[in-house]
């Protein structure tokens, strides 16, 4: 008997032994990808963590956006009642209450009352993670962090994006969604620059769950051309000018005309980007680069150039502007004065319609197309910012000598205000079509990583630059544009003052007024434009609406940039 029961035991000894060894079979061999998994599942956890976003300046390494440290306020409710059961088990009135002592702190920090954090961890006790507070500043996050703090509680790091310039400077900069994704301006144009790395991770937990990670590299530093003090100061007085006419909206450009860079750029309405979700999206667009308008006889520019470069014209002819009112088959054309004969000239000076017009049907539309074409009207500039219009130019070959009459001084076709301060460039350089661009220079951990590379292409010779110069310092010397005189600097530019279209007609009482020009006369150091929409009090035409602006912010500008004065 006892031989039997032996001999039983060996068996089940045996057997179990074969069992362990075949089990031990299927999970390291058979199953292993299986328990592997579910072991690492156990001691690792799966993270997702985010550098911080690059940082936007401008010249003198002034800041427009940056990230900086927010904290979540989270607890464990599962672990939190797990804990407090046991403490309560144990009779530890002391950590009892520390932790009530804690919570009425968390209440006079936070404004969370002790009884919600209790209603909240009881209504999620099967959670793991639950956030009680969302943003807690730096310095609360700071005194908290000193407090006896229950191992269930405890904070979350993030970052948050914002921009000291707020509104001064919102259309350029733009602003991020809640995910920290660019959506606008200058944030989603370079958003693969500045975005930072977001690492999957495989953390390895301590006994504690303690999280062990490497940090995720910072998005790349974004340096512009915009000067924020001319920019704040452009703000403010497009501000001002637009209470005191009581405009719709208005537009401000100052551009650097050699190489294209962006000084200031403002337009109205305005918003501030470090609240966004409060504005319509017809305040947050970029009116500068998006919105198109007939510009009226800032456009004259292109004419006069047209006229003296393709060499139909040489400068020395007499154009007779039909005393004040021309009918051209079915379309009558006004001049604000009579005008008789006038020189090639003083047709700009004075600002003919009737003269400009004559001038453009000699030159035919194939030439003056082909000029539009040179100065890039019908097409985009390439700024580096979103939604750039390319305007509206009609189809050369489906226009009549009425459309082209009324072109040649700013009516029937639509453009950008960074078109026309590309424009206007052409003439401060010396004949070169130049890009438009904020970008100046690409820093990854304060290396240079890129450097911008200007854009140019002469389209103009030096012959018809001069001319065209000297007739736009007599625009604001002798005609139309006589407010936009500077005392030490002597200024060249071209008034407008552009009816709205409206459906088959124009308004009767709406206008674009406008003053495009640069300064010093010699050597231009900035390109300024400047379009009020619809203003509807003390003037309407450019000369008396625009052309102060441009007077205040040209006078500025040249100050700070210490620009050597001219006269």
């Amino acid at each position: 008997m006892n031989r039997v029961r032996y001999n039983f035991f060996i068996f089940i000894v045996i057997f179990l032994f074969i069992v362990a060894i075949i089990k031990a079979f299927d999970i390291s061999i058979v199953k292993h990808n299986q328990y592997s998994k579910k072991y690492f599942s156990n001691i690792v956890k799966v993270v997702y963590s985010k550098g911080k976003r690059g940082s936007i300046y401008g010249r003198k390494n002034s800041l427009f956006a940056l990230d900086y440290c927010v904290y979540d306020f989270f607890v464990d409710p599962k672990y939190y009642i797990d804990n407090m059961l046991y403490y309560r088990n144990k009779e530890d009135t002391i950590y009892i209450k520390r932790t009530e002592k804690f919570m009425n702190k968390v209440s006079e920090l936070l404004n969370i009352k002790p009884s919600d954090i209790k209603s909240i961890i009881e209504k999620n006790k099967n959670k793991r993670f639950v956030i009680l507070k969302k943003g807690v500043k730096a310095d609360i996050f700071k005194e908290m962090s000193e407090l006896f703090m229950p191992r269930s509680f405890g904070f979350v790091k993030r970052f948050e994006r914002y921009y000291p310039d707020g509104e001064y400077s919102s259309h350029n900069i733009g602003f991020c969604f809640a995910n920290g994704k660019g959506a606008e301006g200058i944030e989603r144009y370079y958003d693969n620059y500045l975005k930072p790395e977001v690492r999957k991770e495989n953390i390895p937990l301590d006994l504690y769950k303690y999280r062990f990670s490497n940090k995720p590299d910072d998005g790349y530093d974004i340096y512009l051309t915009l000067n924020r003090d001319i920019q704040d100061f452009v703000h403010m007085r497009l501000k001002k000018t637009i209470e005191k006419h009581e405009a719709d909206g208005g537009i401000v450009i100052v551009m650097n005309p050699k190489d294209g860079s962006i000084i200031a750029m403002d337009s109205y309405p305005f918003y501030d980007n470090n609240n966004y979700k409060n504005y319509k999206y017809n305040q947050i667009r970029n009116r500068a680069v998006a919105d198109v308008f007939e510009p009226g006889s800032v456009f004259k520019l292109i004419t006069m150039s047209a006229a003296l470069d393709s060499g139909i014209f040489k400068g020395d002819e007499i154009v007779y502007c039909e005393n004040g009112s021309w009918k051209i088959k079915n379309k009558v054309i006004h001049d604000v004065h009579k005008y008789k004969w006038l020189s090639f000239d003083k047709v700009f000076v004075y600002s003919s319609n009737i003269g400009s017009a004559k001038i453009a049907l000699e030159l035919g539309r194939k030439t003056f197309y082909q000029y539009l074409n040179r100065f890039g009207f019908g097409s985009k500039t390439g700024i580096d910012t979103i939604s750039e219009s390319k305007g509206i130019v009609k189809d050369m070959f489906g226009i009549g000598d009425v459309d082209l009459a009324t072109m040649a001084f700013g009516q029937g076709i639509s453009i950008t205000a960074i078109q026309l301060a590309k424009s206007y460039s052409v003439i401060a350089n010396g004949g070169y079509a130049v890009k438009p661009h904020f970008l100046d220079t690409v820093k990854y951990y304060g290396k240079i990583s890129y450097v911008y590379k200007i854009h140019r292409k002469r389209i103009l010779n030096d012959s018809t630059v001069k001319k065209v110069k000297d007739i736009l310092k007599k625009v604001v010397e002798q005609g139309t544009g006589k407010r936009a005189m500077l005392k030490h600097y002597v200024v060249a530019g071209k008034t407008g003052t552009a009816q709205v279209p409206k459906k088959g007609s124009y308004e009767t009482s709406k206008y674009v007024a406008s003053f495009a020009g640069f300064a010093p006369f010699d050597n231009p150091k900035i390109v300024i434009v400047v379009s009020i929409f619809n203003p509807k009090k003390n003037g309407f035409y450019g000369g008396s609406v625009a052309a102060p602006l441009f007077k205040e912010i040209a006078k500025f500008s040249l100050n700070y940039l210490a620009v050597k004065k001219d006269k």
